[in-house]
């Protein structure tokens, strides 16, 4: 700080920086914990070297090798960061398949991320009469259906389908739990599995893919109970118009 015009306190602009750098040190420890955003990612790594660069800046006026030693180290840190962030996602290509997947379920995972959920799993085709899962029996993998469909049974009865777009198995999968219906594939089927073991090996690993999975199998949850519905309503709906008949 200087004295200015009428003994007035007045902050100069190393100062400043030095106060800005540190405002940008704590908010970005502060967004990391708070989990807004990610300690593998740019915009940690951009707080962090724009803290480390506006520190360094005001140690100008008042040197200290030490805390220099520190702020480069920061900015060396941050920037080796981006670079890895950068050489991890430049390559990724997916497929149109795969491309479906993502921006129908997942339209907000890191490309490196949703690298990681597909590589754990496989692209297969089924055909009708193949069972996904069965009733009472642990879910065991997790279904995607790209093209094709499924019938969901219960007690042999077809109570709901499932077409392109869909889920099998999202309710399972993650703890095995045994199936609430038998899904068997109604049409020449090409399907995504993923095993619930893979799965579940990959939250925990990646902790931050549970909120996209989970955004993803309750919407998917809810259009099966619209469809379920629907069906019901034509069933009740074609009986009244029998019994009326009659």
């Amino acid at each position: 700080m200087r004295r200015g015009l009428g003994g007035q306190t007045v902050i100069d602009l190393y100062q400043l920086a030095g106060f800005v750098g540190v405002a940008f040190y704590l908010g970005a420890y502060g967004l990391l914990q708070l989990g807004v955003i990610r300690g593998n990612d740019y915009p940690y790594a951009l707080m962090n070297l724009a803290a480390a660069s506006l520190v360094l800046v005001s140690l100008l006026t008042s040197w200290n090798l030490f805390s220099a030693i520190i702020q480069i180290s920061w900015i060396t840190l941050s920037v080796l960061g981006m670079g890895r962030v950068w050489l991890m996602t430049r390559g990724l290509r997916f497929s149109g398949e795969e491309q479906t997947l993502l921006d129908a379920h997942f339209p907000t995972l890191r490309r490196y991320d949703a690298r990681k959920v597909l590589g754990a799993g496989t692209w297969t085709n089924r055909a009708p009469g193949d069972t996904l899962t069965e009733q009472g029996v642990p879910v065991m993998q997790l279904c995607y259906i790209h093209r094709g469909g499924a019938d969901i049974e219960i007690g042999g009865q077809v109570i709901a389908q499932v077409g392109a777009g869909g889920f099998i198995g999202e309710m399972g999968c993650m703890t095995s739990a045994p199936a609430s219906a038998t899904v068997r594939v109604n049409a020449p089927t090409r399907i995504f599995v993923l095993s619930s073991v893979a799965l579940r090996r990959l939250v925990k690993r990646n902790p931050d893919l549970s909120p996209h999975l989970e955004f993803a199998f309750s919407g998917n949850t809810r259009a099966k109970l619209m469809a379920t519905n629907a069906l019901l309503q034509q069933s009740l709906s074609a009986r009244q118009s029998v019994s009326e008949t009659a």
